[in-house]
């Protein structure tokens, strides 16, 4: 690794353990409360004992997985020939690679428990990847500096835990918190869209293709996999549910490669 950027795995990996380790600890003790129904539409049948749904939780590893594997890339200087905001400074690889991991136990905790806080720490995960991507974006399309780029994603993060609390259903995705968290993808690759012609940005295009087909095949099993539908087999071991979540892992590592191929 390089030493100036060792800091970068150091600070995903030790995310990683505390996060990992307050979900187990909060399971054991109950902490997240008790089952309460989030995940239930997900197919998979609950069962007894401390992870309810057991192939919807642990396929969630692969999140994980994708974020220590950004965190130790960025460190050992891989892509630093290409001068872009995720291989020059430490906050922006730091960053994206320590809210990969958080996806992990964010899912795990609703799967696990399907308590109401689970549910949340699902949801909110997911919103900090959302706001992530899209001030990404919109800061390489402006041209901001950091502060811009802080603005955007408290920006964002307000945005989604506002509706995340209203009281409607979505055609298709059903909960509106999860629409909103789609509509900030969808925005994501407008701008970046935008940012491709009007910059001409020297970038590889074809992974940033990847990862969104990658994230559309995802949502296509995800809609088969609801428990509502013919697919469904809730004591399956192939949950598409779980086939959801490891689609999404290698959706975000194509979007990392789409961002460190970038050349300034």
């Amino acid at each position: 690794m390089i030493p100036e950027r060792r800091a970068i795995f150091t600070t995903t990996l030790i995310v990683a353990i505390v996060s990992v380790s307050l979900f187990t600890i909060a399971i054991f003790f109950h902490w997240l409360g008790e089952p309460a129904g989030a995940g239930a539409g997900f197919c998979e049948a609950g069962h007894p004992g401390l992870i309810k749904q057991p192939v919807n939780t642990f396929s969630n590893i692969g999140f994980i997985i994708v974020g220590l594997l950004i965190g130790w890339s960025q460190a050992s200087g891989h892509f630093k020939e290409n001068k872009n905001l995720i291989t020059q400074g430490l906050f922006f690889s730091t960053f994206f690679a320590c809210l990969s991991v958080l996806l992990g136990p964010g899912s795990m905790a609703m799967h696990a428990t399907t308590s109401h806080v689970g549910g949340f720490l699902d949801m909110l995960s997911m919103y900090m990847v959302a706001s992530f991507i899209f001030s990404y974006a919109i800061t390489r399309l402006m041209k901001w500096d950091k502060r811009g780029f802080i603005g955007a994603f408290i920006f964002a993060m307000t945005v989604q835990l506002i509706v995340h609390h209203l009281d409607y259903e979505v055609p298709v995705v059903g909960f509106i918190g999860s629409f909103c968290f789609g509509v900030f993808l969808v925005l994501t690759a407008i701008i970046e869209f935008i940012n491709y012609i009007i910059h001409r940005p020297n970038i590889q295009l074809i992974y940033g293709i990847a990862s969104i087909l990658a994230m559309c095949l995802a949502f296509f099993i995800w809609n088969l996999s609801l428990s509502t539908s013919p697919w469904c087999d809730p004591s399956s071991l192939i949950q598409g549910h779980g086939i959801w979540h490891i689609l999404n892992a290698v959706s975000i590592y194509f979007l990392y490669r789409f961002y460190t191929s970038e050349r300034n």
